[in-house]
């Protein structure tokens, strides 16, 4: 999930790798969903793009039952997760790479699918992101792309905007992951891809305000970067007062928005 060529991303997800899986349940759902939609019948080899702790691959190994794999991503202390997980599938060829997506070190014209599941949004260059992402899938081959949504979680956005001060780079964050089906065809049509399909998902989620902050500090924990530890502790305090205002009796309630692309490259 978490490649990207700003530093700071990469360092933020490997500190918090222990604890990614279990902060992102539905990302994990959503993985095994556009492995679902991928058309098959079978794919021999694999490139997993911001591969993170391996749940992707893994959604798409059980779909597929797919053994040649390789894995990029920017966070090496996700690929140690990956990696301990290899241990229990000892029937896989994988191949882990530390890598931006705009410099993986990887074949051309080689991977029957190539897929990349909640990493895509982290992609400051989004359109020649799509474009490495192409360049190793085989003619005929399938890409299929998992990324924040536009809308999602505006609910957690207002909160960063309304608390004092306001907090910049969090709310900045907003406009740089999420996307909506058209930008989504632009980037993939760019590459020189066949769009198959592309759609949203949006749904209304209510959790206890712990569980969702959990999950906002492992996935976001990189947008801290420049405050004191006495600072993010005042800042963090604030955010959870706000969000338990914010809440209900069912808990905190946020818009969930998820984009799926599923593409073909011609052969």
């Amino acid at each position: 999930m978490s490649i990207s060529d700003t530093p700071s991303v990469s360092s933020g997800f490997s500190l918090n790798a222990a604890d990614y899986d279990r902060a992102v349940r539905y990302n994990i759902e959503g993985a095994k969903r556009l492995a679902e939609a991928l058309p098959g019948p079978a794919y021999g080899s694999v490139l997993d793009v911001g591969c993170g702790t391996g749940f992707s691959t893994m959604a798409f190994v059980n779909r597929f039952g797919t053994t040649e794999i390789t894995g990029v991503d920017a966070a090496e202390g996700m690929l140690e997760q990956f990696r301990a997980k290899l241990a229990e599938q000892p029937q896989l060829t994988v191949q882990l790479e530390v890598a931006d997506v705009l410099d993986m070190p990887v074949p051309n014209d080689h991977f029957d699918a190539v897929i990349s599941s909640m990493a895509f949004h982290w992609f400051p260059k989004k359109h020649e992101a799509a474009a490495s992402m192409a360049r190793p899938l085989k003619p005929g081959g399938h890409m299929a792309i998992l990324c924040s949504g536009r809308g999602a979680e505006d609910e957690f956005r207002r909160i960063l905007t309304e608390i004092y001060p306001p907090v910049p780079q969090w709310i900045g964050a907003f406009d740089l992951v999420q996307r909506d089906i058209d930008e989504m065809e632009g980037y993939l049509e760019g590459a020189g891809l066949e769009i198959l399909d592309i759609w949203m998902e949006r749904r209304i989620r209510r959790v206890p305000v712990d569980e969702y902050l959990t999950r906002m500090r492992v996935v976001a924990s990189h947008l801290n970067k420049g405050y004191s530890e006495d600072e993010l502790a005042d800042l963090d305090a604030k955010i959870t007062a706000a969000t338990h205002k914010a809440a209900g009796p069912r808990g905190f309630e946020y818009t969930f928005t998820k984009l799926f692309a599923v593409a073909r490259k011609p052969a």
